[in-house]
Formats: structure tokens, sequence, C-alpha cells
């Protein structure tokens, strides 16, 4: 039988890209609002712009929601088990 590797640094460092996925999600989506926003000044069709800037704030918000429940979810249970292999008995 092979020999199993059991790497904790990958696990922790697999929470840290999920971690950083998360959070650039995230900024892309607060920078496309803020880009789309400014142009406010310059459109001049209210009719378009306002429902405009309402989806793009309901996009936002999902997915920021979506972004914050695998925040709360995946980097904890990737930590955790790279604790217990760290706490495993060695032989």
């Amino acid at each position: 039988m092979d020999i199993l590797d059991l790497n904790p640094e990958v696990l922790e460092s697999t929470a840290g890209v999920i971690e950083g996925y998360c959070n650039r999600q995230k900024s892309i989506m607060a920078d496309y609002l803020s880009n789309t926003s400014s142009l406010s000044s310059e459109w001049t069709d209210d009719q378009t712009l306002g429902p405009l800037l309402e989806e793009i704030k309901q996009m936002k918000s999902a997915v920021e929601g979506v972004m914050d429940e695998i925040l709360s979810t995946y980097p904890n249970y990737f930590r955790g088990k790279a604790e217990q292999i760290r706490n495993r008995p060695k032989f």
C-alpha cells in the first residue's frame, strides 16, 4: 500500500486561496458598482441607469452572500483538518 502524505500546510494554503478568491470576487463587484455609478454624471437616460444600478446592487449583494457563506464554511474546514493532522498521533 502506498504511504499517504498528509500535509497540513497544503490545507492551510487551500484555506488562504479560498479566502483570497472570495475577497477578490467581492472587490470586483464593489468596483463594478462604483465604476457604473460614476457614469451617472454622463448618463442622460435616467430610465435605464436607475434599473441598471439597482440590478448591479442586487447582483453585488447576491455575490457577497455566496462569498460570505463560502468564507464561513470552507477556510475553517480546511484549517480544522490541518489542525487534526498536526495533532494526530505519530508513530
